[in-house]
Formats: structure tokens, C-alpha cells, sequence
């Protein structure tokens, strides 16, 4: 892969991608708020919730032969008591800005001989996490684009990558709500269970190696989960009559005893 972009490639997974990535092709551009500090990548400083500065960025960019899209953002509250500016800021990180870049990205990736388009969903988009729903919701809604990007550019491959639980610091930068009354010990036994689950799940570069296979694949499917442990879980899952569904997201989120 000769020219890639990543759009939050300045930390977790993303940095783990550009660390994996660039020995491997001509130049990696990172776009995010922070610069990316591995030397040789190029930095362009641009917020993915700001359409007028994602498309200053773009235009900038010569060359695209792949997109990644890293960018993310996790909120845990009740949903009767979230703030609409907070709940606006999540889908506008997690899916409107995957969005935007896709549509920045399109015109130019029609132009390479084998453009790929890659989107970090979730294990929650599929198994949704209790008090975190509005992120499951956001990150759910990235495979479905990722399908309709090759069914409308079928030169385009485009993969929405189904990762599990991630040892980054992402588990500590989520926004947690702690004036719910009723909901405040549920929520912070569901929000302490998440971030273990996160922090003795995979390392980011082992979750970056298996991304990087799936852009060196010849024809990568649209949806790919990975870890053998995070693929058994969602199949198990997705068998489960929706009543046991419910009980067991419950109990392993830790409020399955209320």
C-alpha cells in the first residue's frame, strides 16, 4: 500500500497502526487534533468533528490509496440523563465524522489501482454495552457504510473492522456521568467492568497487525472481527435468544444481580 491516511493516528490504535504501517508504504498521513510523533508521518492538525477544517486537510493530500478511520470517542450515562451536547459530540467523532471522510476520500481513492477505505468499529456496535449505548449505537452504524461504500464504488474496498476489548489509554479518557441518582452504582460497577475488559483484552499492536493484513488482502470482506476470542463471544451471542442476550450483556457488565 504506497499512500495512507489515518484519521486519529496520534494514539491506541491508531498510533499502533502507524507504527506497523510505515516501513511498509511511500508515506502515511495522520489527521487529528494531536500530531502523531513517529518520525516520517506527516501531520495535518484537524478536528473530525469540523467539516470545513477536514476538507482543508484533504485537499492537501495529493494521493490517497487508503483510508483509516481511528477516531473515537466513549460516553457512559444513563440515557434519560445525558447531555444532547455531549451525545452530539459522540456521533459526530464515532460515525459523522467517518462519514465526512468518506466523502472527502471517495473522489480520490477512485483514482488509485487498489484503494481500500477501513472503519474501527466495535464488539459493542454488535453486543451492545449497558450505559454506554449511544457509542454501541454510533460504532454499530459503521458496517452497514462500509457495506454501502462498495455497493455504490465497487472499486473501492472498503472493511469495517469488529474489535473487542483494546489495552489503550481510551479506557480512561471516557466521559463518565456520576450524578444519575438511582443509576450511579450500576453505571460505575458497568463502566469499571468495561475498563477491565479493555485493559486485559488485546494490545493495540496486536489489533494494528491484523488490520494491516486485511489492507495486504487481496479481497478483504466488508466486515471483519477480529481476535478468535472477541469472534466466539459475538457468534455465541448472535445465537442467543434476546431474552438470555439481555441477561448475560447484564451480568457481564456487572448489573446482573439488580
Amino acid at each position: 500500500m504506497k499512500n495512507i491516511v489515518i484519521a486519529g493516528g496520534s494514539s491506541g490504535i491508531g498510533l499502533a497502526l502507524v507504527q506497523n504501517l510505515l516501513s511498509t508504504c511511500n508515506s502515511i498521513t495522520n489527521i487529528s487534533r494531536s500530531p502523531c510523533a513517529v518520525a516520517g508521518v506527516k501531520n495535518i492538525r484537524a478536528d473530525v468533528t469540523d467539516p470545513t477544517a477536514l476538507k482543508k486537510a484533504f485537499d492537501t493530500i495529493e494521493r490517497i490509496d487508503a483510508v483509516i478511520y481511528c477516531a473515537g470517542f466513549s460516553l457512559a450515562a444513563p440515557i434519560e440523563c445525558v447531555k444532547r451536547k455531549d451525545y452530539e459530540y459522540l456521533f459526530d467523532v464515532n460515525i459523522l465524522g467517518a462519514i465526512e471522510c468518506t466523502k472527502l476520500a471517495i473522489p480520490k481513492l477512485q483514482k488509485s489501482e487498489d484503494p481500500r477505505l477501513i472503519y474501527l468499529s466495535s464488539s459493542g456496535g454488535a453486543a451492545p454495552i449497558p450505559y454506554d449505548g449511544f457509542y454501541s449505537a454510533a460504532k454499530a452504524g459503521l458496517v452497514p457504510l462500509a457495506y454501502t461504500v462498495r455497493m455504490e464504488n465497487p472499486k473501492i474496498k472498503s472493511t469495517a473492522v469488529i474489535i473487542g476489548g483494546t489495552q489503550t489509554r481510551f479506557s480512561f479518557a471516557r466521559t463518565v456521568y456520576d450524578d444519575c441518582e438511582t443509576h450511579n452504582a450500576r453505571l460505575k460497577r458497568a463502566a469499571d467492568s468495561l475498563i477491565k475488559i479493555e485493559q486485559t483484552g488485546y494490545s493495540a499492536d496486536f489489533v494494528a497487525k491484523r488490520i494491516a493484513r486485511i489492507i495486504s488482502d487481496s479481497t478483504p470482506p466488508p466486515k471483519v472481527t477480529i481476535g478468535t476470542k472477541n469472534k466466539l463471544e459475538l457468534f455465541a451471542y448472535n445465537l442467543l435468544p434476546w431474552r438470555i442476550k439481555l441477561y448475560a450483556l447484564c451480568k457481564k457488565f456487572g448489573i446482573g444481580n439488580d
